[in-house]
């Protein structure tokens, strides 16, 4: 009830203060998958969790340190996050992730795990979604989220590319299967990036 609640009213605020719009949504499967989109603010999670339907709330991992401070863990927990021990190989987070997949559910991904203040095209993507792809059978949807935060200059746009699956070929390295679908990760994340003029208004 509070995650509809907290929907409905920030999309309001955000659509007049950002003029936010969203491309694609058909594009959105109706299963588990793993939304993978690039990143450039704190407030990313909140603005996919908006670009896409109340329905198709969206999981995601925040940093061990949030869930220790009172008041914010019960907040973001309400919101679809859960813990990651970032920096090492977290394997209790690993599991959630994949029974929420294995549930249905959606899981929220920045394949290049950290910010990246730039529009980084160049910016490597590391190989977490990959892996995770590979071991849970859901399908990557690529999605690209505009750059810039200024509050009635920039308008915020989100794009959803076509959803596809990993396909492991035989005989090949697990590593450089991850490393060969975040590559191509990448490559759709960012053909999705609208045109300049498209940023400068409908």
């Amino acid at each position: 009830m509070f995650y509809k609640f907290a929907h409905a009213v920030v999309g309001v605020i955000y659509r007049l203060l950002y003029r936010f719009k969203v491309y694609g949504r058909e594009n959105v499967p109706g299963g588990a998958a793993l939304v993978c989109v690039n990143h450039s603010s704190m407030a990313d999670p909140v603005l996919v969790a908006l670009a896409l339907k109340r329905k198709d709330r969206p999981r995601f991992m925040g940093k061990m340190e949030l869930f220790k401070i009172f008041g914010l863990k019960q907040l973001i927990t309400a919101l679809g996050a859960y813990p990651v021990e970032r920096g090492v190989s977290d394997m209790a987070a690993i599991r959630t992730t994949l029974d929420i997949l294995k549930a249905g559910d959606k899981v929220l991904i920045f394949p290049q795990g950290h910010r990246i203040l730039e529009d980084g095209e160049a910016a490597a993507m590391k190989n977490g979604a990959a892996m995770l792809a590979f071991r849970s059978g859901a399908p990557l949807l690529p999605a690209y989220l505009s750059v810039g935060r200024k509050v009635f200059v920039n308008k915020i746009q989100i794009v959803f590319g076509k959803p596809f699956f990993a396909e492991k070929q035989p005989g090949g390295r697990s590593s450089e299967q991850y490393a060969a679908l975040a590559g191509r990760l990448r490559q759709e994340i960012y053909a999705l990036k609208p045109p300049e003029k498209k940023d400068a208004g409908d």
